[in-house]
């Protein structure tokens, strides 16, 4: 479908969307359709990129046309003096309409990026440390490489003395552009990278580096037994490398005093997953801490 087709069929409705507020109603409805249909088929396109399947695409869509007919029915109620001539204008009738059309305008505006980041976000495949280990390590490949393109075009501006290097500095990773930039003198009249630059990216290089050594034990052990289970009166505890998550369980339903006193003990620190019926953290030595303050008699956790 063309983009400008995407809401031909609500054109009607947002020429009488302007009858009472402008000149050429005709021009703007028909202007309308078109800016309106074309944030669609972008929003459609940035679904498509981000995986998410041809059902839900279509039933944003389909919520989309909702608010916007909406939005356009309470733009219908609005109206001008400059159209409808100053006698016996209404007001108070006039602030009203226009505070419907306005918040109409918002509740549509606010449902559509919600609706987007939900969508997305439903779509993207599940963390777990597993996948979280291999973005660290792609995200540490990417570090080390800053690291020695900053040293190496350090050397490269300090050796030419003041003499254009860009070639040279392209040649060490830069793209053209950054590279005649980094030459010009920034606030202290430095050029080439300050230390801070350095010393910060290896800051973060090292960070990165215990992040993936703890993401590396912890798949080790998920290797060796990745889902534990380890039952208490009412409920059980499960320590899940497979999802990266302590989980409580109960076997009934706590009563708000019962769960008051778990929260008081260390529960208030979890969160409650719906999908796996389950009270949830990460999985972290604090984390494993907490659990013998919650249940001391398992002292093998």
């Amino acid at each position: 479908m063309e983009t400008q087709n995407l809401l031909q069929h609500l054109e009607s409705k947002a020429i009488a969307a302007h009858n009472w507020t402008s000149f050429s109603p005709e021009k703007r409805g028909e202007q309308m359709i078109k800016d309106y249909s074309e944030e669609l088929a972008g929003d459609q396109q940035e679904l498509k990129e981000a995986n998410v399947d041809e059902f839900s695409i279509s039933e944003y869509s389909a919520r989309y046309e909702k608010f916007f007919s909406s939005y356009l029915g309470a733009k219908s109620n609005c109206f001008s003096v400059m159209i409808t001539g100053g006698s016996g204008f209404n007001n108070r009738k006039h602030a009203k309409a226009n505070r419907s059309e306005h918040r109409h305008y918002e509740i549509f505006r606010e449902w559509r990026e919600r609706a987007k980041k939900a969508i997305i976000r439903k779509a993207q495949p599940a963390k777990t440390f597993v996948s979280e280990l291999e973005r660290y390590k792609a995200d540490l490949i990417k570090m080390q490489k800053l690291q020695d393109i900053m040293k190496k075009c350090n050397a490269i501006i300090k050796k030419s003395k003041g003499n254009d290097c860009t070639a040279l500095l392209v040649e060490a990773g830069l793209s053209e552009k950054n590279a005649i930039e980094i030459q010009k003198p920034d606030f202290a009249n430095r050029i080439g990278f300050a230390s801070y630059n350095l010393t910060n990216n290896n800051a973060n290089i090292k960070r990165v580096e215990l992040r993936i050594k703890e993401l590396e034990q912890k798949e080790s052990l998920r290797e060796e037994n990745p889902i534990t289970t380890y039952k208490f009166e009412g409920g059980e505890l499960v320590v899940n490398y497979e999802i990266d998550r302590l989980q409580i369980m109960f076997d009934s339903k706590p009563t708000q005093s019962e769960l008051n006193d778990w929260k008081a003990k260390g529960l208030n620190s979890y969160n409650w997953s719906p999908s796996n019926m389950a009270w949830q953290r990460k999985i972290t030595a604090n984390a494993l801490w907490s659990v013998k303050r919650m249940l001391p008699q398992l002292t093998k956790v």
